[in-house]
C-alpha cells in the first residue's frame, strides 16, 4: 500500500512525457535555376568583372542560392584570389566568397531579401580561369503559425538579446556560449544537414509573415566538422557546434555580437526560480513577429535528472533556445527543446548537466577546438595621482602548462597592495568610482605589492601574477582548457575617500588552450 501511494505521488509530481519538438523551418520552395558562366578569365590589366548574371524568382520575399560548382582562380596567399559577389536588388546587401569561404558555406549563399540577385565573378589579371555553376534556388513563401503556449494568451515580447541566433534553414534557435572559441548550443533535433547558417540581428518579418533576413554580414556558416549531437528524447536533446568567421567582415559571431551565455548546471529545484526563454518562434499576431526574436519568463515547474520543465510561453522555432535562470543574468542551465503546455504542466528542455553534452564541451572539434589567446577590454579607473593603470599579459594560457602565462599590470601607484580577481563572466558594474569588469562570482588571488619608487607618489608600480602556474596547480578545479575567463586588478588608492579608495585596472579576457 505504501509503495502504491508513493508511485501515485511521483506520477502526479512529474509532467507527462507528451510534448512536441519545436523547430519551424521557414516556408520555402525549391526552384530549378541553371546558370553556368563557363570558364572565364581576366585578360585585362586590372581587376575586373569577368562574368555576371541575374537570378530572379518573381514575388519571393527572400532567396538563397545553391551552386554545384564554384571554381575560382588566384590564391588568398598571393592576394589575387578571385571572388563571387552576390548582390540583392532589394536592399543592396552583398556577400563576397573566395575559394575558402565558398567551401565554408558549402557552395551556398547567405539568405538575401527580395526576389532578384546579381551574381558576379571578380578576377585579377593573369590568374587563370574561373567558373560558377548555379544549380537551384531556395525561395521563401508565406509562413504559417502554430500555437503552443502555457496560458490563454501569447505573452512573448520582442527582444534583442545579442547572444541568440536564428538557425537556418531548419528554423530553430541557437546561442553563443562562453567556451574557449565562443561556439553555439541548440537542440539535437535541429541537427544536422539543415543546420547551416546562423542569423543575428534579425529584422521584423513582412506584413504577410514572410521572414526577412539580416544582411550577409550578420550571417555565419556552420562548420560541419565541429558538430557533436545527441537526440533520444527529453533530457537528451542537444547539439554543440561552431561557425566560421563572417566571409565579409572576417569577424566571429562573438566578436560582432559581444556577448555569450555562461553555462551552469541546473540548481536544486525551487518553485520560486524564474526561467526565461528567448528565441525565434512562429507568430501571427502580428505577422511581423513571425520567427523574429521574442522572449518570455515564467516559473520553473520540475527537474527530473537532465530534463527541465517550466511554464514559459514558446512556439515552434524556439527549439534550441537557452533556458536562462532569470535570477542569475547571463547564466543558462539548459537547452529548450519541446513544447507541451497544452497537454502537460510545462514546456521542457535538456539540462546542461547532461553527461553527453558535458563530454562534448570537454572535447570540442573543428573550429570549436580551444586555442590559447588573451585580449584586454573595459576601462580602467584613473588614480588619484593621475595614473591610468593597465592590465597586460605575457605568454598564452595553457591547461597543460605547455607555455608560461603571467597576468600583469603597469602604471600603478607605487608601494600599494593589490590583488588580481578573476571570474567566469564579463561585467560592467559601477563600483568604487570606477568599473567592475567581471560578472558573477569572483575568485581572489594572493595579495601583492606594487613596488616601484621607494618614496613619494608616482606611476612606477607594477603587478605580476603567474596565472599559468595557478591553472596547472589544480587549486581552482573550474580553471581548465577550452574555457574563457576574465581578470582585473584592484589596489589601494588612499588619495580617494572611502569607499572609493580602490584603484581598478581595465580587464583581461583569456581563453585557456590545450
Amino acid at each position: 500500500m505504501h509503495l502504491r501511494i508513493g508511485l501515485l505521488l511521483l506520477a502526479c509530481t512529474l509532467p507527462p512525457a507528451t510534448s512536441h519538438a519545436q523547430e519551424a523551418p521557414p516556408a520555402s520552395e525549391w526552384v530549378g535555376f541553371h546558370a553556368d558562366t563557363g570558364r572565364v578569365e581576366n585578360l585585362s590589366a586590372e581587376r575586373a568583372v569577368v562574368a555576371s548574371f541575374p537570378v530572379e524568382v518573381e514575388g519571393a520575399p527572400w532567396v538563397r542560392l545553391h551552386f554545384s560548382e564554384i571554381g575560382l582562380s588566384g590564391s588568398e596567399a598571393n592576394g589575387d584570389a578571385s571572388i563571387v559577389r552576390i548582390t540583392s536588388y532589394y536592399d543592396g546587401a552583398t556577400q563576397e566568397l573566395d575559394a575558402r569561404t565558398a567551401a565554408q558555406w558549402r557552395n551556398t549563399s547567405a539568405y538575401f531579401n527580395g526576389d532578384t540577385l546579381q551574381v558576379e565573378i571578380l578576377a585579377y589579371p593573369s590568374t587563370g580561369a574561373s567558373r560558377v555553376v548555379l544549380e537551384r534556388v531556395e525561395a521563401g513563401a508565406a509562413a504559417g503559425s502554430a500555437k503552443s503556449q502555457c496560458g490563454p494568451t501569447d505573452d512573448r515580447v520582442l527582444s534583442s538579446d545579442p547572444r541568440s541566433a536564428r538557425a537556418m534553414p531548419i528554423g530553430c534557435t541557437a546561442w553563443l556560449i562562453n567556451d574557449c572559441n565562443h561556439c553555439f548550443l541548440t537542440a539535437g533535433h535541429c541537427c544536422c544537414s539543415s543546420l547551416q547558417v546562423m542569423e543575428f540581428n534579425v529584422p521584423l518579418s513582412t506584413a504577410g509573415g514572410s521572414i526577412v533576413h539580416p544582411p550577409p554580414q550578420d550571417q555565419y556558416a556552420v562548420d560541419s566538422t565541429s558538430i557533436q549531437t545527441q537526440y533520444t528524447g527529453i533530457g537528451n536533446d542537444w547539439t554543440y557546434f561552431g561557425c566560421f568567421n563572417n566571409s565579409g567582415t572576417g569577424m566571429s559571431a562573438y566578436q560582432k555580437q559581444g556577448d555569450a551565455y555562461t553555462l551552469a548546471n541546473p540548481p536544486a529545484f525551487n518553485p520560486s526560480h524564474v526561467i526565461r526563454i528567448t528565441g525565434y518562434g512562429v507568430d501571427s499576431s502580428p505577422n511581423q513577429n513571425n520567427q523574429v526574436q521574442q522572449t518570455h519568463s515564467g516559473p520553473l515547474f520540475a527537474i527530473s535528472g537532465t530534463a527541465l520543465y517550466y511554464q514559459v510561453d514558446t512556439e515552434g522555432g524556439n527549439s534550441g533556445s537557452a533556458v536562462q535562470l532569470q535570477t542569475a543574468n547571463g547564466v543558462a542551465i539548459g537547452i529548450h527543446t519541446n513544447g507541451g503546455c497544452g497537454t502537460s504542466s510545462g514546456n521542457s528542455g535538456t539540462g546542461v548537466n547532461n553527461s553527453g553534452l558535458q563530454a562534448a564541451l570537454a572535447n570540442p572539434k573543428g573550429i570549436c577546438k580551444p586555442t590559447a589567446k588573451a585580449s584586454t577590454y573595459c576601462t580602467a579607473k584613473v588614480t588619484s595621482n593621475g595614473c591610468t593603470p593597465g592590465i597586460g599579459f605575457t605568454g598564452l594560457p595553457s591547461g597543460s602548462g605547455a607555455t608560461a602565462f603571467h597576468v600583469t599590470a603597469a602604471s600603478v601607484i607605487n608601494q600599494k597592495t593589490g590583488v588580481l580577481f578573476y571570474g567566469y563572466m564579463k561585467g560592467n558594474l559601477s563600483v568604487f568610482g570606477g568599473t567592475l569588469c567581471i560578472g558573477g562570482a569572483l575568485k581572489r588571488t594572493t595579495i601583492q605589492n606594487s613596488g616601484g619608487s621607494a618614496s613619494g607618489l608616482d606611476c612606477s608600480g607594477t603587478f605580476d601574477f603567474d596565472m599559468g602556474a595557478h591553472i596547472t596547480s589544480g587549486a581552482d578545479p573550474a580553471l581548465g582548457s577550452g574555457k574563457s575567463y576574465f581578470a582585473q586588478y584592484w589596489f589601494r588608492d588612499s588619495g580617494f575617500t572611502p569607499p572609493n579608495n580602490v584603484g581598478l585596472t581595465n580587464a583581461l579576457e583569456f581563453n585557456v588552450g590545450l
